[in-house]
């Protein structure tokens, strides 16, 4: 039961039947199991952004040329993943691109309000740990996400001796695509970046695929996770939504991080496999 736990905790959007063959039991046992021993189930948002031909293949040429790159030693797991997601004071949780076990549905029982409360949560995730969670209640602005980088980020990485070696993923959100904030990613990663527009800046790095969001970690694990433990505890104001945050996060095994790193490169292979397209439904 503890090993079927941490798989997953690893990867929430996993399939019964991958549950099954990993743990060499029926999917029968297996369901009957994250059912009723673990309380479970499946909740499923299949809302996905458009793909056409020309972001498949970009999607395509990134998963072969990252794993190429984590193949070879020339990028080690020491990757830093890094997004930002709204957290509701309601339950409220946007339309997101995974699916999860978990114990209970945070739309069950809660009531839609005009102008909900909320605070945006950024977080940079990696094998090795977990930097943040840093919060906000304002609009993430491009001088906002500079300043959070200048001001906590990057002193916290430098605090624990995770620059050097590192590298620095972050998604194509315009706020994260200005000059000022590659210049400033320029001056501490150097081509050490993995994200949308940075190689035509900086002459380097790893250019991000457009329409991704199931290949950042933070996307198919982090805010899945931490979200269904947060509402299962219904916060009743912002204090206390932002410390059942940081006690979720706080409460990630390594090992479970490890594993989480594992799942991101099984999904550049499918990536490949699918020539760019989208996977999740796709039987193995």
């Amino acid at each position: 039961m503890r090993r079927l736990m941490e798989e997953v905790e690893a990867n929430p959007s996993i399939s019964i039947r991958q549950l099954a063959g990993r743990l060499q039991i029926s999917t029968g046992t297996v369901f009957n199991a994250l059912r009723e021993d673990l309380g479970l189930f499946p909740y499923k948002v299949s809302v996905r952004p458009h793909l056409n031909e020309g972001s498949s293949e970009r999607r395509f040429q990134f998963a072969e040329t990252l794993l190429g790159m984590l193949q070879s030693g020339e990028i080690t797991g020491k990757i830093w993943f890094t997004d930002e997601a709204h957290f509701h004071l309601n339950g409220y949780v946007n339309k997101q691109n995974y699916r999860i076990w978990g114990t209970e549905n945070p739309h069950e029982v809660i009531e839609a309000t005009l102008h909900p409360q909320r605070l945006s949560v950024f977080c940079a995730i990696g094998a090795g740990g977990i930097v943040g969670p840093f919060f906000t209640q304002e609009r993430m602005t491009s001088q906002w996400y500079l300043g959070l980088l200048r001001d906590r980020v990057l002193p916290e990485m430098y605090g624990l001796g995770w620059v050097e070696n590192f590298w620095y993923m972050q998604d194509g959100a315009r706020p994260h695509r200005t000059d000022e904030v590659f210049e400033f990613l320029q001056e501490h990663f150097g081509t050490r970046v993995i994200g949308l527009d940075y190689p035509n800046y900086a002459q380097g790095g790893v250019e991000w695929p457009p329409y991704s969001p199931d290949l950042n970690p933070c996307d198919f694990f982090l805010w899945g996770y931490i979200k269904d433990r947060v509402y299962r505890r219904a916060p009743a104001d912002l204090v206390q939504l932002e410390a059942a945050v940081v006690e979720a996060i706080r409460a990630i095994e390594p090992a479970t991080l490890g594993r989480v790193f594992s799942s991101f490169q099984n999904r550049l292979q499918r990536v490949i496999v699918t020539r760019g397209r989208h996977f999740e439904n796709i039987v193995s």
